[in-house]
């Protein structure tokens, strides 16, 4: 099976990569050049943070235990000038991959453990070029309407219901879901007397709650048997993924907590946590 993208495809995008062994990043250069991709390779982190600040690129591949910086701390100095780069961190282990909270603090969309092998790895980036990909259609789209006002609502629209198509054809045994997440919000909403405004944020936002799925690799969204704890981590970052897809666009900023918190619960108990599987694919 070929991973990655066609070659003029996949040039369109810039991944950068962040690691002090030099053996790793000219293994990454031969992988991902050979995927298709433009692959640019730094050791020292200060060097790269100082080179995105200047050049733009899509994808960051970022190791974690660094000098002189960590990985998290470069991820803090780049968030501070660029909220867009796509992040995954790569880690010598799992066990030494920063906290949940640092994740999610930093807006990082994933993390791989090193490997001699760079299939996962390469399925990760995939899946990250395709959020990047939608990310800047959304781009696209809301410069295009910023001096059409008058066709904003028609439009708009007409957005989220190409988005929303997207996810469901990725995603077909969960086909019909955000339709009912939606309608069943609008219901609740009403009865506890929100405003026709609330409830067209509500209606949208459950339609598009599970936008981030798109950055899900097919291999673990459409595993019919049990998903490894691994399997299981990718999952639970479709909810953030969401919203760095959303956040360029600001016809969508009043859907996005709604996006990023819907499997957050009162008690504290949502993600980490269980997910609502189904017999042939995962429904949340």
């Amino acid at each position: 099976m070929r991973i990655g993208t066609n070659k003029n495809e996949g040039e369109k995008y810039k991944i950068i990569g962040v690691d002090d062994e030099g053996g790793i990043l000219d293994s990454l250069k031969v992988y991902l050049t050979k995927a298709g991709y433009s692959f640019v390779g730094i050791a020292n982190p200060l060097e790269a943070i100082e080179r995105i600040k200047v050049e733009h690129f899509d994808l960051m591949l970022l190791d974690f235990l660094m000098s002189p910086l960590h990985g998290d701390q470069v991820v803090e100095k780049i968030r501070e000038f660029d909220d867009d780069i796509y992040i995954l961190l790569l880690t010598g282990h799992k066990d030494l991959a920063p906290p949940l909270e640092t994740i999610k603090r930093l807006d990082i969309q994933g993390y791989c453990e090193k490997s001699d092998k760079f299939d996962q790895l390469l399925l990760l980036i995939e899946s990250g070029i395709k959020a990047i990909s939608q990310m800047n259609i959304i781009k696209q789209i809301n410069e295009e309407l910023k001096d059409a006002n008058e066709k904003l609502e028609t439009a708009y629209m007409e957005t989220i219901q190409v988005l929303r198509y997207t996810v469901e054809v990725k995603d077909i045994y969960t086909r019909g879901h955000s339709d009912r997440v939606s309608e069943i919000s609008v219901l609740i909403g009403q009865h506890v007397g929100l405003s026709d405004e609330d409830l067209r944020t509500l209606k949208i936002g459950g339609l598009f709650h599970d936008i981030g799925k798109i950055g899900v690799p097919d291999h673990i969204l459409l595993k019919d048997t049990k998903l490894t704890d691994d399997e299981y981590s990718e999952i639970k970052n479709h909810p953030s993924i969401g919203e760095h897809i959303l956040s360029n666009a600001t016809i969508f900023k009043d859907m996005m907590p709604i996006v990023k918190h819907h499997h957050e619960r009162y008690d504290g108990h949502g993600y980490p946590g269980r997910l609502a599987r189904r017999k042939h694919s995962i429904s949340c």
